[in-house]
């Protein structure tokens, strides 16, 4: 199978070897090169509108400009070169906004956008959106590397009153690190921030002792503070720390046959090898294989 496609290919057959030369041939090459690239989704289901999105600062998944605050595609991160490929794949057009991740849900929620990035399915959001998963995103503890040793883990932590966890708002984490979370919060042991920048900054500062967070992510900021804070990474809960993020498709903006399709093309993305491309535009190579599923 793998000959012929690169047979087919060498002659430069492909799809127009059906219209120019007719034969059974041309017809069997086709079939090869849409038997190994995989199945691809129906025909667009493109709306009289354009398909408005929601980005938010995530690092290497993304990164605006000032032009993306309202209408626009041209930043930086895996997410909206995956937006970018969606709308070449599919012939629909796109508008992107960039919000606080406690504003999208709002509007998610509230029916005034189609679909948002790098989101983490729960029981309550899967009855309002669809997941299409794209990444998997390790989570961590980060501390300050001179904050005082917590060698009991989490329950230590959880069990020091005078400790303080930063959070972003509408952020999900892991059950583990979202129970921790809510038990901590429910003591007044948890200061909040509209995004990773300013989580980052919290913890920089001295304002709170630990966040919980992404590589990808707290290394950039990091980078980016001025203080350059030497950071550690905990592992509290390593059963549970990986977790797939995914497009989340809004189910009152789309019919069952549309966010079929918009799940199907996420999924082709990944398996044809591009998402993997595109992130390696953006983090290290051994970071690749982390960050992108194998299907």
């Amino acid at each position: 199978m793998w000959f012929s496609v690169i047979s087919c290919a060498a002659v430069g057959w492909r799809y127009r070897a059906v219209r120019v030369l007719g034969s059974v041939a041309a017809g069997w090459c086709v079939a090869s090169l849409a038997q190994a690239r995989g199945p691809s989704p129906a025909a667009a289901p493109c709306p009289d509108r354009p398909v408005l999105v929601a980005f938010y600062e995530f690092g290497a998944l993304y990164t605006a400009q000032s032009s993306d605050r309202s209408g626009g595609l041209a930043g930086s991160g895996i997410d909206i070169d995956l937006v970018r490929e969606m709308q070449r794949r599919s012939g629909c057009r796109f508008e992107g906004v960039t919000m606080t991740r406690a504003r999208i849900w709002s509007e998610m929620e509230g029916g005034r956008l189609d679909m948002t990035t790098s989101g983490i399915a729960t029981p309550e959001r899967e009855k309002l959106y669809v997941f299409a998963p794209y990444i998997q995103l390790k989570h961590h503890v980060w501390m300050l590397k001179d904050h005082p040793l917590v060698r009991g883990g989490l329950a230590e932590f959880q069990a020091n009153a005078a400790w303080r966890w930063g959070a972003v708002r509408g952020y999900k984490h892991t059950p583990a690190y979202d129970a921790a979370l809510d038990q901590a919060r429910s003591r007044g042991r948890v200061v909040e921030a509209t995004d990773d920048v300013g989580l980052l900054r919290l913890l920089a500062e001295g304002t709170v002792d630990a966040v919980i967070g992404h590589s990808v992510v707290m290394r950039r900021y990091a980078a980016e503070h001025p203080r350059k804070p030497q950071l550690v990474a905990l592992d509290w809960a390593p059963q549970q720390s990986v977790v797939p993020e995914g497009m989340v498709l809004s189910r009152s903006r789309f019919s069952d046959t549309e966010l079929a399709y918009w799940r199907g093309l996420v999924r082709e993305i990944v398996r044809d090898g591009t998402l993997a491309r595109m992130a390696r535009r953006h983090v290290a190579e051994d970071e690749v294989a982390e960050l992108v599923p194998r299907d």
